[in-house]
């Protein structure tokens, strides 16, 4: 049995993409209200679900983390442990409950479609079938890469942030179709449907992406002139600058939660 502890967008999408009765729990009744459904059933608390699972995802936040492992500590012995919370280390989940089977997964927010990518990494304890467990449940949501966990912070600063630079630059390519002259509507539509599209292409070409470019990009045509542009002004130095950027955040907030109270009192 499969149980999930979080309801919320992510536990949510998790259990819904199981194809399989699965146990969620979550602190606020709205929530679980919501994930509910014929196979996902909801039960009074995370030590009821971690006693009736084989299988354990911590869907919460990173602020709550500590507070939930304090809870199902006593309950977790032989049970496999898997965490989505965002820099936390399995080192410190092993930390707070002993000798536990942990993998750590990053996934996206595109896993809410059925479309994500999520990188996973095993703990120290955790063995090759543990691994092979959580690739099986996340690639019902989407692609699975198996990764170091010391890339994690780079993976989160890619996958784990990159819808978000497509959202900006699909809505910065919309309102550049607008100051063209095009309705809001019909520039809205074209800007998400090339995306969508070149994304299709992309993905059944398999061949690089600057060959793509130069297939779009006639010489001497629009495509070239607009590419011009873009070097010019540095997109591509921008758009290293802005990853690296998250990447020193998620080395930021990681290195944050050691000094996050554990049990005790002491640092997590």
């Amino acid at each position: 049995m499969i149980g999930i502890i979080g309801a919320g967008n992510m536990g949510k999408a998790i259990a819904q993409g199981m194809g399989q009765r699965v146990l969620i729990s979550d602190a606020d009744p709205r929530k679980l209200r919501s994930a509910r459904n014929r196979r996902c059933v909801a039960v009074r608390g995370n030590i009821d679900l971690t006693k009736r699972s084989n299988v354990v995802i911590l869907a919460v936040k990173p602020r709550h983390i500590l507070k939930v492992l304090k809870e199902i500590k006593p309950y977790v012995k032989s049970r496999l442990i898997i965490s989505i919370a965002a820099g936390v280390e399995t080192r410190r989940i092993e930390k707070m409950l002993g000798r536990a089977r942990v993998i750590r997964v990053m996934p996206n927010m595109p896993l809410m479609a059925g479309k994500g990518i999520s990188a996973v990494a095993k703990g120290r304890f955790s063995q090759k079938k543990d691994l092979a467990v959580a690739q099986r449940i996340f690639s019902k949501r989407g692609e699975v890469v198996r990764v170091k966990e010391d890339l994690m912070d780079a993976v989160t600063a890619v996958s784990g942030s990159g819808p978000a630079y497509y959202f900006l630059f699909t809505d910065l390519l919309e309102k550049a179709a607008r100051a063209c002259g095009l309705k809001k509507g019909l520039a809205e539509k074209l800007a998400l449907a090339t995306f969508i599209g070149a994304a299709a292409s992309a993905d059944a070409a398999n061949i690089s992406m600057q060959v793509l470019v130069k297939k779009v990009a006639s010489k001497g045509g629009t495509t070239e002139a607009a590419l011009k542009i873009f070097k010019q002004k540095g997109l591509e130095r921008i758009i290293k600058q802005a990853v690296q950027a998250a990447l020193k955040r998620s080395r930021c907030l990681k290195n944050a939660l050691h000094f996050s109270p554990g049990l005790n009192g002491k640092a997590f």
